[in-house]
């Protein structure tokens, strides 16, 4: 796998599929189920499905480009890449669902890769690398400064709840 972000040919994720498959391959193991080997080889499908799924979908250039696509979601279905990555190793999908949380949400862009368990969860951050400076003649457009900030994550915080979350608690002083 190339890890570099030269060339729209090269431009394949490198760290942060590791990343995101190190972080699923950790909550597996905190449950004491799987054997060390089975892991590894979890880790190593898991790793190869995200690479190959996200080969078309990577634009280091504007990182908030795909974030969608890219974003790992378990919400009372598992997210297909995991389930993939699973049946490797003989897990069957009621072994995964009890294995991992039950609402997780992953998302792989460029230069971060950022999580939350639960729907009221905070997002935590796995992985973050400065993005190269782009000399002026390669970069022809500049993203706005919002763009810049419109990943999946940030338009989740941005719009995504229209009340407060559940253990919101207002208090009023006289």
């Amino acid at each position: 796998m190339n890890h570099s972000y030269g060339t729209k040919a090269e431009m394949v994720p490198g760290p942060e599929v590791t990343a995101a498959a190190n972080f699923v391959s950790r909550l597996l193991r905190t449950r004491g189920y799987l054997s060390e080997q089975q892991l590894q080889v979890f880790r190593d499908c898991l790793q190869e499905a995200l690479s190959e799924h996200y080969q078309h979908h990577w634009f280091p250039d504007r990182p908030q480009k795909g974030s969608g696509y890219r974003c790992i979601r378990i919400n009372h279905e598992m997210d297909p890449i995991i389930a993939k990555a699973a049946i490797r190793i003989g897990l069957a999908s009621e072994q995964l669902f009890a294995l991992l949380p039950r609402e997780l949400t992953l998302w792989v862009d460029p230069f971060e890769v950022s999580y939350r368990i639960g729907e009221d969860g905070s997002i935590c951050v796995l992985y973050e690398a400065e993005p190269p400076v782009a000399s002026p003649a390669t970069n022809n457009r500049s993203a706005s400064p919002f763009e810049q900030t419109l990943n999946c994550k940030n338009r989740f915080l941005m719009g995504g709840r229209t009340s407060p979350p559940k253990n919101y608690l207002m208090t009023v002083s006289s």
